[in-house]
């Protein structure tokens, strides 16, 4: 029996923690959460609102953000001792063996209850938590203990296990699993001429607004290209803006949140996948992006940056193309490339599937996760249909 804690489960964006939940133990797994909402949705058993929130919740986020991070790092170093007794009775009364914490942050507030309750702790790394938080002196000295108690620590990318070894991580520790996805759900696009597809949060890292700057530098050498993207967040205005500054309000369309089905419909139809990520300015980076994983699996090419562990995916010249970070020049003769060389485009798109059934789907991830937290293999695929995509 295993055990997922994650301050969410209905997170939009967090598909991977969703995925880890159904499919690294299906049957032998129980939830622990702050906010329940969507965890009913697995019919396993739930613990939630751990932990509670704080009393310093109540103060203005300048005052309170500070003095919790000085009471975490020197004062108390989990969760509150009442939150921690419901969690290792409900860890023990469920007769748990091993926990899977998703993001470092959550990974050092449960890691004195997990030892409480004798059962193995491996901490998931994603995003912000491996590039932003140890950027503070508070979170490196909460990391290095969450490394020593640990029984592992999982991360995206190689990337950021490299990043994480810097703070103090033993390499030992380190397991790489990028998320996967269910080849299944992705079938190979019809390639509709000119259509550009981005994914994702406007925010930052992830840098939309670039993508468009991109595409305006060839907008009028390819009348029949478009661009959509999908997704919202903190940079739509600014992204808006510049789409009427550059008179392409015909051209570039703004879908915002959508559903994962939604999704995998406009991926059945774009032709080239764009993905300029960026390091934002308090240092924030991607782990490895699903929706570049995605893409892939829906025989894409793939226009991004070497950022992060994107380059553990995109083969340079094979699957796609990459280009340095902020450099918009290269990112448009990119796109202008493969909407000019259709029959390249293409070739890119299938090696780029043929790579993510070989390493990435959701059975090669349950897989490296298993072996990570020590539980014995499964041979069997994730359903019927994982048998008939080839």
């Amino acid at each position: 029996m295993i055990a997922v804690i994650s301050q969410f489960f209905n997170t939009p964006s967090e598909t991977f923690i969703r995925d880890h939940v159904r499919y690294l133990a299906p049957g032998k797994t129980v939830l622990i959460c702050q906010d329940p909402n969507g965890a009913d949705q697995f019919g396993y058993p739930v613990l939630s609102g751990i932990p509670r929130p704080s009393r310093l919740s109540r103060l203005p986020s300048r005052i309170a953000i500070p003095a919790r991070q000085c009471w975490l790092a020197f004062v108390r170093e989990g969760i509150c001792k009442s939150d921690e007794d419901k969690v290792v009775e409900f860890l023990k009364a469920h007769k748990v063996d091993a926990v899977l914490v998703e993001y470092l942050t959550m990974g050092a507030l449960f890691a004195p209850a997990c030892r409480r309750a004798g059962v193995r702790l491996y901490a998931h790394a994603h995003g912000a938590d491996s590039t932003v938080m140890p950027r503070k002196q508070t979170w490196r000295r909460r990391y290095r203990r969450l490394f020593a108690s640990a029984d592992g620590i999982i991360t995206p990318s190689r990337f950021i296990a490299d990043r994480l070894i810097q703070i103090g991580c033993p390499n030992e520790k380190l397991h790489v699993s990028p998320c996967g996805i269910l080849p299944e759900q992705f079938t190979p696009s019809k390639r509709e001429s000119g259509r550009l597809l981005v994914v994702g949060r406007f925010v930052e890292k992830k840098s939309p607004h670039l993508t468009i700057e991109a595409f305006a530098r060839i907008a009028s050498r390819f009348p029949e290209a478009r661009l959509d993207l999908v997704g919202d967040g903190p940079l739509m205005a600014r992204s808006k803006a510049l789409v009427e500054q550059e008179n392409l309000s015909d051209r570039v369309i703004f879908h915002g949140y959508r559903s994962t089905e939604f999704v995998q419909g406009m991926m059945q139809n774009a032709a080239i996948f764009v993905q300029h990520s960026v390091t934002a300015r308090n240092g924030d980076m991607e782990g490895l992006p699903v929706s570049i994983l995605e893409a892939m699996a829906s025989a894409l090419p793939v226009v991004a940056t070497r950022h992060s562990g994107i380059p553990e995916a995109v083969v340079d010249g094979e699957t796609g193309v990459l280009v340095e970070e902020h450099d918009i020049k290269s990112t448009a003769e990119a796109l202008a490339s493969l909407l000019a060389d259709t029959r390249r485009a293409a070739r890119m798109g299938d090696a780029g599937r043929r790579r993510v059934l070989d390493h990435f789907t959701q059975r090669h991830t349950r897989d490296r996760l298993r072996r990570a937290m020590a539980l014995p293999a499964i041979a069997e695929p994730l359903d019927i249909e994982e048998r008939q995509v080839q």
